[in-house]
């Protein structure tokens, strides 16, 4: 029988009723109450008209509204996208139009800005209205393995993100998968500090918890000191190189985790930890820090094994279901230690991007989807990553895209053009840099700066900008990324 997401995880509700599922600031959650709220909450969205298939927006900072409004999404049927509640009007708005949104589950400062965006005002939901939805009972859904249960989005080559459709099966396959590598069970409990709307922080630290009965430890976000007090009441930790980094940085991190007895596992996503800062981390942690390596298009690809080895830097071993090669430019697997594109093929893969066809037919050519990464695998199997062959960058684990970032930009008057590129960062992984060409000689870094407040969510902005004559370009008019890259340096 195809594994199904949603049924599984109603399954695991009803088996552990009475275990805490969800604690957050003193309140416990448990999986019946979890049930029960998704039901009223669906209700409610079935009354307001959700059905099979509808794309529902999530956009609230608040932790507890916001999972149970994906729960009630996903109990009425529909299909929920959750997006950063940072996001400034034209991003919501193209999320809007590109997914054709039913409907808006939004934060109190999240509101307005989609009413105004929406043409029915009563398509805006508001997080209270479902945390306080009455006792009612929904329709019944039954979908279909093959059906999405989640949109996200991600990297698009012409700098806008491309939604990305997950399963029922699929998402359930990944999460298997996973909980199988990292022995999740109902005995864990799961520091959650990472944000819900990234694949990051909601399925692998709360759906995957969810889904093997454990409990999810929900702090309100990253805070170094409280962080650390709160991660001695778990058994699992995830988390982002910049979090490891920041604990290196507190005075009371060693004394801090040496009354961590009960955790068992720390992982580390986005990123490997740095091979200069990971000996004196694991030697505070008193156990390896596991990188994985995953994308939203594929959730978890490889992870270190819990029992070793761990090969510096590697990422890992596929996991369980999930086949990976590394093609060299000729088209054919690359020997062991050979840099090429990194190919997986299994059950955790996507279905598609939201109406793209043509996107997911060259994602998929030959029948394995090309991650876009750069790496090596050694005799043994295992997976160094050593860059990616589009422009991402990543900082403080967030994806940041060039094209988004050089089209704000572009629109501050004085700028004639710009390129921006991500440059290695000690401490945030990558630095957003921009490459700016005058049009007004009197443009300054003040000038830009406040322009891309009221244009770009915080991690989006440059932290570096510099000033050039002219940005290099190959002969067919391409701006030369690597060529920018490597001319940077800390003192431009």
């Amino acid at each position: 029988m195809t594994r199904h997401f949603l049924d599984e995880l109603r399954a695991t509700f009803a088996a552990q009723a009475g275990r805490p599922a969800l604690v957050y600031q003193g309140r416990t959650y448990a999986n019946a109450d979890l049930d029960r709220h998704a039901r009223r909450g669906a209700a409610l969205l079935q009354q307001r008209g959700v059905g099979a298939g509808d794309r529902v927006l999530l956009v609230t900072p608040s932790r507890v509204p916001f999972l149970l409004a994906h729960l009630s999404v996903l109990y009425a049927g529909g299909v929920p996208l959750p997006l950063n509640p940072k996001f400034t009007r034209d991003e919501l708005r193209y999320f809007l139009t590109d997914s054709e949104a039913r409907l808006a589950i939004a934060g109190a400062g999240q509101s307005e800005l989609l009413r105004s965006l929406l043409a029915d005002p009563q398509a805006v939901v508001s997080e209270e209205e479902v945390m306080a939805a009455p006792e009612a009972v929904p329709r019944a859904v039954t979908p279909a393995a093959g059906d999405a249960c989640l949109l996200m989005y991600s990297s698009g080559t012409t700098g806008w993100p491309k939604g990305v459709v997950h399963t029922h099966a699929n998402l359930a396959a990944s999460l298997r998968a996973l909980q199988e590598c990292w022995r999740v069970t109902p005995d864990d409990a799961v520091v959650n500090v990472l944000p819900l709307f990234h694949v990051h922080g909601l399925s692998f630290a709360t759906l995957l918890t969810w889904l093997a009965g454990g409990r999810v430890l929900l702090e309100e976000g990253f805070d170094a000191p409280r962080t650390l007090e709160a991660i001695g009441r778990g058994t699992i930790f995830m988390a982002v190189p910049t979090i490891y980094y920041r604990f290196l940085d507190e005075p009371g991190f060693a004394a801090a985790a040496r009354g961590w007895r009960g955790v068992r596992l720390f992982t580390c996503g986005s990123a490997p930890i740095r091979p200069d800062v990971l000996p004196g981390l694991e030697a505070i942690l008193g156990r390896p820090v596991i990188n994985r390596y995953g994308m939203t298009e594929a959730h978890v690809i490889t992870s270190l094994p819990l029992d070793g080895p761990w090969p510096q830097g590697s990422v890992g071993l596929p996991l369980t279901g999930i086949e990976l090669r590394v093609v060299g430019e000729d088209g054919q697997e690359a020997a062991a230690g050979a840099v090429g594109r990194v190919h997986v093929r299994g059950p955790n893969l996507f279905r598609e991007y939201w109406r793209k066809p043509e996107a997911t037919q060259k994602a998929f050519a030959g029948g394995w989807f090309d991650t876009g990464d750069l790496g090596t695998r050694d005799a043994a199997g295992f997976l160094t990553l050593v860059g990616r062959s589009n422009d991402l960058i990543i900082t403080n684990g967030y994806n940041v895209y060039p094209q988004v970032v050089e089209r704000a930009l572009n629109g501050c008057p004085g700028v004639r053009e710009s390129a921006v590129v991500g440059v290695p960062d000690a401490r945030h992984g990558e630095r957003v840099v921009a490459f700016v060409v005058r049009g007004d000689p009197r443009l300054d870094e003040d000038r830009l700066r406040a322009h891309l407040a009221g244009h770009l969510v915080d991690y989006q902005r440059p932290r570096t900008f510099v000033f050039v004559d002219d940005l290099p370009r190959n002969a067919l008019g391409k701006v030369l990324r690597t060529q920018l890259r490597d001319s940077f340096s800390p003192g431009s």
